[in-house]
């Protein structure tokens, strides 16, 4: 079995601490404490992440907190990078299945090893309520790009795999990663009745949120490399 990772708030990690009979003092200043549980071990640092062995996921669980609004996430993978396409996602979960997918790992991509995204894009798939991915082919983009701006086209493209989402699963918040507030405002202008959250670095804050980037990223490693820079 494996070491896992994932993040606690504040509440959270007090309630850990309260459920361990046997916590083991810090080895070093980044650490909080260490526990051990039936000869398992697991570790919390001071900036809220947690490292545990795989065999105490139900313990992890057991002290995560989450509402059961059903919260609905996107964020996209491959702006700025070197080569392929650009991907957008959108993932819908309810509070048990943002629990579930944070105490197995679920962090935002570029904290998650390579070699898990394929695994973990599987179980958000697996207890998303709904998702939605669209993948833009370097041509496709060439050809729109030299009608309008890179982030007029990304705020219309995550509207559009959310209002797919909307379409399978009534939600109460909407949570995009926030890359041009102006123009992700202007596009989810159109949604009534649900809190849209646009923040910046939401993938490091939100499941929902995280979940739609662990898709992107996979959907985006599964394309040809193409060579080309969007940025």
């Amino acid at each position: 079995m494996r070491q896992l990772s994932t993040l606690l708030r504040r509440e959270e990690l007090e309630s850990l601490r309260s459920r361990l009979e046997l916590k083991i003092p810090p080895k070093n200043e980044w650490e909080e404490f260490r526990f051990e549980i039936d000869g398992y071990s697991g570790i919390v640092y001071k900036n809220g992440k947690v490292v545990y062995h795989e065999a105490l996921v139900s313990l992890i669980e057991s002290i995560l907190m989450e509402d059961e609004c059903i919260e609905i996430g996107s964020d996209e993978a491959g702006k700025g990078e070197r080569e392929g396409p650009i991907v957008v996602a959108a993932v819908a979960l309810d509070g048990e299945g943002r629990k579930f997918l944070r105490a197995r790992g679920l962090l935002e991509s570029k904290s998650v090893p390579k070699k898990r995204i394929e695994e973990l894009a599987g179980l958000i798939r697996e207890v998303s309520i709904s998702s939605h991915v669209k993948r833009v082919s370097p041509e496709e983009l060439r050809e729109l790009w030299n009608r309008g701006n890179l982030n007029d086209l990304l705020s219309i493209w995550h509207f559009e795999v959310v209002k797919e989402v909307l379409k399978d699963t009534e939600a109460c918040r909407i949570i995009v990663d926030s890359f041009d507030r102006r123009r992700l405002e202007e596009a989810f202008s159109q949604i009534k009745g649900i809190e849209v959250i646009i923040e910046s670095g939401a993938d490091l804050k939100y499941p929902s949120v995280a979940a739609a980037s662990i898709l992107a990223k996979f959907e985006y490693q599964k394309s040809d490399k193409t060579g080309i820079k969007w940025t």
